[in-house]
């Protein structure tokens, strides 16, 4: 565990001071009055790993865990309509965003069993996120033969409050009973798999790190994570006190990072001080475990690994995969792919210099115990992408031409894009309208006046799929080593 106290230094506590000062001299009587209920109610019924304290750690189960997320969806139906939920977007009980409205809840915990079980896979989505985001590849995975199961993360999928209490250790504790469902379902079927996304790719490989130092937990064979939050922002480190200072009746607004409008229907636009802390404690957790394990040399045992970075990532750091990560792994067959930045001519003079240098900076050809790929353009003069793979023990690149490029304007992937394909309906470049869930934010191409609309202009900007989802997908089944079924 690292506490606060471990990083704490004089200049910090001063600066903290300075910080609680101009608080308190600019806020007046900031309080969460005039907060929306989204940001106020706190349900009771989510779930936290104290239940299963409470009710023994060999009978709470992940049915337990469906049943308490169905009095907790309840009670939200029950709170919001007993809410004033005017300007309410996905709140609004009559809402197209609203996901109360769909035949499937995407944000809810959900499981796929194929009539012929081939295997088994746990997807976790990330921070501020829902399963929605892991949809997708659940789906190809189900046509694959896999029993699914995807969780809906405590404190998500509800109201934004939802993490202004939760922990991580309630987020790993979720993430273990979804595990052990998983295993008992597959009885003596070995291939239990594990897929995180953000947060949940930290979650993803906290479980497969706790189950080489125990092994009454089910192992999994392999783990796949897209832009895994094992490195995040330096500011997460100071939320903490930050929290403490929003418990004063005076700044209780100060429990926020940012209030936003919740126009979107599978993530939260506002972001809680707890949620950036818990993130911050948790990766350090999961880099301290690494640590202490490689230093034991027990991390022979720990899966292999296949993981999906972009290079421009605004969220988390990129480096730290590899820094945390990736140079502490034996050689197991584990592969790391990064999405580099559209280096065609013309984005050139537009570009950072930072950014346009990470790649080589961060990742210069050395001899690694790991398959090192890069998705880049073949030169220049052109958006099309070739595969530059570096394998393990060799400083020697090879290059795959793709059949595939940057889209028009596109200059990079983002944290949030990499597991949506281009045509999903809610964040896809060309969406999919078969589905229709309030709104299409990938596909948005916003021209008007400034301070006309609620989306501000770095939102519309961001890209929210991956234009490359093909190849992650067919590369991810080829690198698990199962043969796919003809015509899937």
């Amino acid at each position: 565990m690292v506490s606060f106290a471990e990083h704490s230094s004089l200049p910090i506590f001063a600066g903290l001071f300075v910080l609680l000062v101009l608080l308190l001299t600019t806020t007046g009587c900031s309080t969460l009055r005039n907060a929306k209920p989204w940001h106020r109610i706190e349900l009771q019924q989510e779930f936290n790993a104290a239940l299963i304290k409470q009710n023994g750690a060999s009978t709470y189960t992940w049915s337990d865990y469906l049943q308490q997320e169905e009095k907790l969806f309840q009670e939200l139906k029950t709170q919001l309509s007993e809410t004033d939920t005017y300007q309410g977007y996905r709140y609004e009980l009559g809402s197209p965003l609203n996901p109360l409205n769909h035949t499937t809840n995407w944000n809810r915990s959900f499981v796929v069993k194929p009539e012929k079980i081939r295997a088994g896979i746990v997807m976790l989505h990330g921070l501020t996120d829902s399963p929605y985001s892991v949809r997708r590849l659940a789906q190809t995975f189900a046509a694959e033969g896999f029993l699914v199961i995807g969780v809906r993360v405590p404190g998500h999928g509800t109201l934004p409050s939802g993490l202004l209490t939760a922990t991580w250790r309630d987020w790993a504790a979720a993430t273990r009973l979804a595990a052990e469902e998983l295993h008992r379902q597959l009885g003596d079927n070995p291939h239990f798999y594990l897929l995180g996304y953000s947060n949940g790719g930290t979650l993803a490989l906290n479980y497969a790190l706790d189950a080489v130092e125990d092994k009454k937990l089910p192992q999994p064979k392999k783990i796949i994570l897209l832009s895994p939050m094992i490195g995040i922002s330096d500011f997460a480190g100071l939320s903490k006190p930050l929290e403490l200072v929003g418990h004063l009746p005076l700044l209780s607004s100060r429990r926020w990072l940012n209030k936003s409008p919740e126009y979107n229907p599978f993530k939260y636009n506002s972001f809680p001080v707890n949620a950036a802390w818990q993130a911050h404690r948790f990766s350090r957790h999961v880099q301290q475990k690494i640590q202490r394990l490689a230093s034991k040399q027990q991390l022979s045992n720990l899966a292999p690994i296949l993981t999906f970075q972009s290079i421009a990532d605004s969220t988390v750091k990129t480096a730290a995969i590899e820094q945390h990560v990736y140079r502490h792994l034996p050689a197991n067959n584990s592969e790391l792919v990064l999405f580099d930045i559209n280096r065609h001519q013309n984005f050139l003079p537009i570009t950072r210099t930072g950014a346009s240098r990470y790649m080589s900076s961060h990742f210069a050809p050395a001899l690694r115990a790991y398959d090192l790929v890069k998705i880049a353009n073949r030169n220049s003069n052109t958006t099309a992408v070739s595969e530059w793979r570096q394998e393990a023990g060799s400083l020697t690149e090879q290059e795959q031409p793709l059949a595939l490029e940057f889209p028009n304007g596109v200059f990079s992937l983002s944290h949030v894009a990499l597991p949506f394909a281009v045509d999903d309906p809610v964040y896809g470049l060309t969406p999919n309208t078969d589905e229709d869930y309030g709104i299409r934010l990938g596909s948005l191409h916003l021209l008007g006046e400034t301070k006309t609309l609620i989306i501000n202009a770095s939102a519309g900007m961001r890209l929210y799929c991956n234009p490359f989802y093909p190849y992650m997908e067919t590369r991810i089944f080829n690198w698990l080593n199962l043969p796919r079924i003809p015509g899937n």
